[in-house]
């Protein structure tokens, strides 16, 4: 596989544009995109961060990862609300037509044939870039239904060969023909979705040709494919079995479902992973490629991210300082937004704004429970201004946070403040018992702890705790 171009500020990740100015490589975080309405449509139009001149697209070929890199993500692709809704309303209707019949076999068949109708839309979408489940609607289910019929087809035309094959040159050669078919089906079903033909799919001219293509990574998504289709018949027997009756059908049904998906997907995107080699034309959408990236909240908030990068890596700092206060007001709830402009005020020994924005920064590392993160940035802010205001609860987390880093006497510091600081917090009691019990554990003083604890109870004597420290005096007595 030929090498990718890295963006320039992102060496890490592949470029997707390129600038005819000053030859730069940009991801799509990186690139100025600006939305312009001529007459009544939004177009979009992508500048150079640097240049400020119209980019170039490279081939997108640029930013495909390889399938058995993303391989933890095809489980995650059912879980969406579209498909995961879709199994779960199928699965209660296959319970319920779980009966013996005729009329019911053939309903149970109509809930096979929509899977299966629905897997081969997220294929046909995986492999024109499109992430993101299809939507679940008439059109999804209903268009090119014959396709679902083509691959019965398929199964069907397999059998009578294998029969025939068995019947003239003997079973072994039959079972031997049959494992050939079965490493091909793969490759049928990729030619029946890229041409729609049955005659093509069955054709062994056209679909060993673009197994051989693919290569050695058509083996291996065989080898994954063999594991999906089994894992149903596994859960049933090792999981299922074990769980309450009712929900047996319920289970194995939202099982097949799920894998069958899974399935479909990873094929579609090895269609879209190795197009060029298969004559694969990729009807790409811009919108809608690659969506399954960020959110578009994500997409806002990354791009100032990488705006305030550039300008960190060209060396204005200053520039990067002002550009965080124009596009926040102040206000910054992001913890990556907030990290940034922490350690730009630091480089730039702006001490005073350092500190103001300390404390902002403390309470989004405590919500956000960064606990080793939480510690050195209390430190290094306490070390200047002794007096730092923080709320309560982080007070009391950095104290708790400082005891795990194996930082007693910076603990016990920070137990004080929170009980100087809060004389009518409830936690009270709590951080006595908790500053009690790093002096006698830490700091090996127990004559200090049960002095603090005797104090706990005199002040609290019907507070909750106080069974709990007279139980831990009594053990620290017989220590």
């Amino acid at each position: 596989m030929a090498t990718k171009t890295v963006c320039e500020y992102h060496p890490t990740r592949p470029a997707e544009w390129n600038c005819p100015e000053c030859n730069d490589s940009f991801c799509a975080d990186c690139i100025d995109t600006r939305v312009v309405e001529q007459y009544g449509k939004k177009n979009k139009w992508h500048f150079c961060p640097k240049c400020n001149v119209q980019v170039n697209r490279l081939a997108f070929e640029n930013t495909v990862e390889t399938f058995w890199n993303r391989l933890p993500r095809f489980f995650v692709y059912p879980f969406h609300p579209r498909p995961l809704l879709l199994m779960a309303a199928l699965a209660v209707a296959a319970v319920l037509v779980s009966g013996p019949g005729l009329i019911m076999m053939l309903i149970r068949f109509a809930i096979w044939a929509v899977i299966l109708k629905y897997s081969f839309a997220a294929l046909k979408s995986t492999a024109n870039g499109k992430l993101i489940p299809p939507k679940v609607d008439l059109q999804t289910i209903s268009d090119d239904f014959e396709v679902v019929f083509k691959q019965i087809g398929i199964y069907v035309i397999i059998g009578f060969a294998f029969f025939k094959v068995a019947q003239i040159a003997g079973i072994f050669v039959g079972f031997l023909f049959l494992s050939v078919a079965i490493l091909s089906i793969p490759a049928m079903v990729i030619v029946l979705v890229a041409t729609n033909s049955l005659l093509h799919s069955i054709n062994p001219m056209v679909f060993a040709r673009m197994a051989w293509r693919i290569g050695w990574g058509y083996l291996l998504m065989c080898i994954f494919l063999a594991l999906l289709g089994a894992a149903p018949a596994v859960l049933g027997r090792y999981i299922i079995v074990f769980l309450p009756d009712i929900l047996h059908g319920f289970l194995f049904t939202m099982a097949k479902s799920f894998y069958t998906i899974i399935s479909y997907h990873l094929m579609g995107y090895v269609i879209f992973q190795y197009h060029e080699e298969i004559g694969y034309e990729v009807d790409l959408d811009e919108e809608e490629a690659y969506s399954d990236k960020t959110t578009p909240e994500q997409n806002v908030e990354n791009e100032l991210l990488n705006k305030i990068d550039i300008l960190v890596k060209e060396g204005k700092l200053d520039e990067a300082i002002s550009l965080i206060k124009d596009e926040t007001g102040g206000v910054i709830s992001d913890l990556n937004l907030a990290e940034r402009y922490f350690n730009l005020l630091k480089i730039k020994q702006l001490t005073p704004e350092m500190l103001k924005h300390g404390e902002v920064y403390l309470e989004l590392l405590a919500k956000e429970d960064q606990r080793d993160k939480l510690c050195e940035v209390y430190l290094e802010c306490i070390l200047k201004k002794p007096e730092l205001t923080i709320s309560s609860s982080t007070t009391f987390k950095v104290a708790s946070c400082l005891n795990e880093a194996g930082n007693p006497k910076g603990a016990i510091v920070a137990y004080n403040r929170f009980i100087k600081a809060n004389p009518k917090n409830p936690l009270i009691p709590k951080a006595y018992f908790l500053a009690a019990n790093v002096i006698n554990k830490k700091l090996k003083n127990p004559r200090k702890a049960i002095g603090i604890l005797k104090g706990l109870i005199k002040t609290y004597p019907n507070h909750e705790i106080v069974p709990y420290v007279q139980n831990y005096i009594k053990q620290m007595s017989i220590s």
